[in-house]
């Protein structure tokens, strides 16, 4: 799928080029740089490390820079690199979150910081498994679109890990750049490594919504809530694009998808559990 390699460490030189896109956190702190060489990529993630990724998205070799771990750098190949070099295979690969519900599974979709992990992490440690963190991968086929299991592990913040994980957990592996954590899957955090079919997709919006709600989404809100959360490497490459559009409005043309508002309160988790699993089993009510 993907051959992957990391090399010495190296700093971080000036580059020559100019990125042709950025990811930002907190709105102004750019997380990564998308530069292209060769006929390849090259995606800085300033201080930690850098990526070569083929043309192809077959290949990415690892360059940590000086405050870049081990652990850190295969934090930024797996939650990061994967799902972008696989969106340059043409594997259609979102944000979201997913776990198991009766039948199959359900997946979370939605930006960094709107619950997605502390979600999916709430399912996983009450009753049912989870196949993703934040990388759905998906499997197209006859019967449906089948959900591929990701790493087994979820990533969460210090105060989700407060209220839902016992600190003293052997399998939570702090994360150096960031006040996150990573909760690998164990006795208590159940992980699925079956591919399962994909029954809903629920979008996370308002984090200060009254009460639970879950609203049906069409047209192209629909399509849409699919195509913000995407993995693209190249967003100046056309073919890529409509290609990538072309996915897109195969799976939400195939996927029910809904919005799901909740207050982000922890003692409320049971309930939205609830009313998610109530919903899929019965959509129309």
């Amino acid at each position: 799928m993907i051959r992957y390699s990391t090399m010495a460490a190296r700093q971080q030189s000036k580059l020559a080029t100019t990125p042709f896109h950025y990811y930002t956190i907190d709105g102004d702190t750019v997380w990564t740089e998308f530069h292209r060489a060769g006929d390849g990529y090259l995606l800085r993630f300033p201080d930690l490390a850098d990526f070569e990724v083929s043309a192809d998205g077959k290949e990415v070799v690892a360059w940590p820079a000086g405050e870049g771990d081990d652990a850190t750098v295969e934090h930024l190949y797996i939650n990061q690199m994967v799902p972008l070099a696989l969106s340059r295979q043409g594997r259609p690969t979102f944000h979201a979150s997913v776990v198991t519900v009766p039948g199959g599974v359900v997946a979370f979709l939605g930006q960094s910081g709107m619950g997605k992990s502390t979600l999916a992490a709430s399912f996983a440690l009450n009753g049912s498994s989870f196949l993703s963190d934040d990388a759905l991968l998906i499997e197209e086929t006859t019967s449906g679109c089948v959900v591929k299991p990701s790493h087994p592990s979820i990533r969460l913040w210090e105060d989700s890990v407060d209220q839902l994980v016992d600190a003293s957990n052997s399998n939570l592996i702090p994360i150096s750049y960031s006040t996150k954590a990573r909760l690998l899957a164990g006795d208590a955090l159940t992980y699925s490594a079956e591919p399962q079919r994909l029954l809903a997709a629920y979008v996370l919006e308002s984090d200060d919504a009254a009460k639970i709600a879950i609203r049906t989404l069409s047209g192209l809100d629909r399509h849409m809530a699919w195509v913000q959360n995407s993995f693209l490497l190249d967003i100046e490459d056309r073919d890529l694009l409509k290609q990538h559009f072309d996915w897109t409005h195969r799976i939400s043309s195939a996927v029910p998808t809904f919005a799901l508002d909740y207050p982000r309160d922890y003692g409320i988790l049971p309930d939205v559990r609830t009313a998610v699993q109530q919903h899929v089993a019965n959509p129309g009510i």
